[in-house]
C-alpha cells in the first residue's frame, strides 16, 4: 500500500525479530493484506492519553489495528478507537510513520516489511469495562484514560515521544 503523507511526518525504523512460527501468522497480512497499521494517540480535553492493553503487547499501547484492503488508514484508525475504546475519535494529524522490518530470530533474514502510522486525535467521554470492548472476548485485557504515561509501554522507547501529553 502506498502511504500517501506529507514530507513534514516523521519517520522512524524499527527491525521486529521473531521466531519463524510468529513471523508465519503475520505473513498474510503483510504479504498479501495491506502490511499496515493504523493507530490513534488519543487525547480528552483535560490532555489526558487513552490507553489500551491486549492479549499480544508487552504494555500499554494506543489503540489501532490492522488496515484492511481498501481501507484507508484514517478509517481503520476511528473504527479501532471505537472498537478498543468505546471512543467516538476526531482523527487530526499524522505523527508519525514507522516502517518496519520483520527479521527471523533464527537466521537473521528478512521476511517482509510493513508500517505503523501514528495519528493524533480527540475524544470525550468514558471507557468502558474491557470485557465490552474489542472484536472478541478478552481482545482487550484493559483500556482507560492516562494522565501520565504508564511506565509499561508498548515499543516506549519509540513511541513515548509521539504520545506525551499535548
Amino acid at each position: 500500500m502506498d502511504l500517501d503523507i506529507g514530507a513534514d511526518v516523521a519517520r522512524e525504523h524499527q527491525q521486529i525479530r521473531l521466531s519463524d512460527s510468529k513471523l508465519a501468522s503475520f505473513r498474510e497480512w503483510a504479504v498479501e493484506g495491506t502490511g499496515l497499521t493504523a493507530a490513534v494517540r488519543v487525547t480528552d480535553p483535560d490532555g489526558r492519553v487513552a490507553l489500551v492493553k491486549n492479549g499480544w503487547s508487552r504494555g500499554w499501547i494506543p489503540p489501532g489495528g490492522g488496515v484492511e484492503p481498501g481501507e484507508e488508514p484514517i478509517h481503520a484508525a476511528r473504527r479501532e478507537v471505537r472498537e478498543e475504546t468505546g471512543l467516538r475519535v476526531t482523527v487530526d494529524d499524522t505523527l508519525v510513520v514507522v516502517d518496519q522490518t520483520y527479521v527471523s530470530d533464527r537466521d537473521d533474514a528478512v521476511r517482509f516489511s510493513a508500517h505503523y502510522v501514528l495519528f493524533s486525535g480527540r475524544a470525550d467521554g468514558t471507557i468502558p469495562d474491557a470485557d465490552r470492548l474489542g472484536v472478541t472476548p478478552d481482545e482487550i485485557t484493559a483500556a482507560r484514560w492516562f494522565e501520565t504515561l504508564p511506565e509499561r509501554l508498548h515499543d516506549g522507547d519509540l513511541l513515548r515521544p509521539y504520545l506525551k501529553r499535548v
